[in-house]
């Protein structure tokens, strides 16, 4: 305002008004939005809205009011604006597919935020086995970490067992139903043995029992089974009747004595000597008893002074001892082989026979009774003075021999094992029978005088 006198020129200068655009993120994780800053009124401005990894933009909102849905925004300025990107987290599906088997999912739910871990852990169903990850994921790992920054499909891979099936048949053969080198899990096999000539069957061992056959095997496992045949006894010809003297393990007349943890497997006798007779074996004897005891002997053990009918029955059994050692001694048929190696036959492999010397026969290391295949194979040694087998010593049977039809028949004054021998055959000696420290007899110790043992073990064949 002011009194004009006078001509005036005037000029009203004017200056442009800045205004400013303010950007914020919500959540400030959720992205970094741009184009903000100061600008001319009027000016087109642009803002954009960057989403980070794992978002996705919604809207520009200005105090709580939505001015635009669009990631790039353009408006006339003419207002200072405080505009803010929304954003949200992405969320996920993890599907899991898995046949004969379970997956566990850690933590379970139905969408995962970007960046969750996920745990997967498989089971296999019985009979089963896990073996890799296919789909979205890969490996074999269990359990296997899953990241979630995207739809995922996992499948969890399991594959059938299979199994192998080994069958052992010595003396037969087994037929497998089906035959094959391996059995996926819950096949049924059907195992056939058939033994072979001279043989039976008797049944099963390792991972089947049993004596049926054919049986059934079910394979939920690897299996090793073994198919069990016994030879058929043959019915051997008579050469030395023992008579009921061979209802003993030990029968002597003058006595039987132990010192030593011994381990008689039979029964053991003395006639005419009494019981006193019997020491070392700690007898137990009931009231009246016709036999007695000992936890040294697996049998009975009979005395003259026990009660009937054990008297009369030794008498018997002893007759027969010494006839059974008069015709061994005196048999002539087939013709024996006689003073083979002076006695000495260490290390020897001898066929059935009969064996004859006027001198002793000693045993250092050891020697060999091959039956030939012939389950009736005979050896009689008949032997003019002592029997004596050196430490260690072992006789050894191949080929169907067997210790009950062994007969050694000594005349001299002792038959005499020695320490950790290995002894097999009937001993009818018309003396001593001694056994020293960890001897082992399998067979018979008939002896006209007395039996000796020092720790050792007598069994019955």
């Amino acid at each position: 305002t002011f009194i004009i006198s006078g001509n005036r020129t005037l000029v009203a200068n004017y200056a442009n008004i800045l205004y400013t655009v303010t950007l914020s993120a919500n959540p400030l994780a959720g992205g970094t939005p741009s184009g903000g800053g100061t600008f001319n009124y009027g000016n087109s401005v642009t803002v954009k809205a960057n989403p980070a990894v794992g978002y996705t933009f919604t809207k520009w909102t200005e105090i709580g009011t939505i001015v635009s849905t669009t990631a790039e925004y353009t408006f006339t300025i003419s207002v200072n604006r405080i505009l803010v990107a929304n954003y949200t987290i992405n969320n996920y599906t993890l599907n899991v597919t898995a046949n004969n088997g379970t997956v566990v999912k850690n933590p379970n739910q139905a969408t995962y935020n970007y960046g969750t871990t996920v745990t997967l852990t498989p089971t296999p169903n019985t009979g089963y086995t896990f073996t890799s990850w296919s789909g979205d994921a890969t490996g074999s790992a269990n359990p296997l970490t899953v990241t979630m920054d995207a739809n995922k499909n996992i499948t969890a891979n399991f594959t059938l067992n299979t199994y192998s099936l080994n069958v052992v048949a010595l003396n037969g053969v087994v037929v497998k139903n089906p035959d094959q080198t391996a059995y996926d899990h819950g096949t049924t096999v059907t195992l056939t043995a058939t033994a072979n000539s001279g043989y039976t069957f008797t049944g099963w061992s390792g991972d089947a029992a049993g004596t049926i056959s054919p049986t059934s095997v079910l394979m939920n496992a690897n299996k090793n089974i073994t198919a069990n045949y016994t030879l058929i006894s043959a019915v051997c010809p008579t050469i030395v009747d023992l008579g009921t003297s061979g209802n003993y393990v030990i029968l002597t007349k003058a006595g039987i004595s132990t010192t030593g943890v011994t381990s008689v497997t039979g029964n053991m006798g003395v006639s005419p000597i009494t019981s006193t007779a019997i020491t070392g074996f700690g007898l137990i004897l009931p009231a009246g008893g016709a036999f007695s005891t000992s936890s040294l002997v697996t049998g009975n053990i009979y005395a003259p002074d026990y009660a009937s009918p054990t008297p009369a029955n030794l008498t018997t059994a002893v007759g027969n001892m010494e006839t059974a050692y008069t015709t061994a001694n005196g048999l002539v048929v087939p013709a024996p082989t006689t003073e083979l190696l002076a006695g000495n036959l260490n290390g020897q492999t001898l066929t059935k026979g009969i064996y004859k010397w006027g001198t002793g026969v000693s045993i250092t290391n050891g020697i060999t009774l091959d039956g030939g295949g012939d389950a009736c194979a005979t050896w009689i040694f008949q032997i003019a003075e002592d029997l004596t087998v050196a430490n260690g010593a072992i006789i050894s049977l191949t080929n169907g021999a067997d210790a009950k039809n062994i007969f050694w028949v000594v005349a001299g004054s002792k038959a005499a094992l020695g320490t950790t021998v290995d002894f097999s055959g009937n001993i009818l000696c018309k003396t001593l029978i001694s056994l020293n420290t960890g001897a082992k007899v399998t067979g018979r110790l008939l002896a006209q005088t007395e039996v000796t043992l020092i720790a050792s073990t007598v069994v019955l064949p």
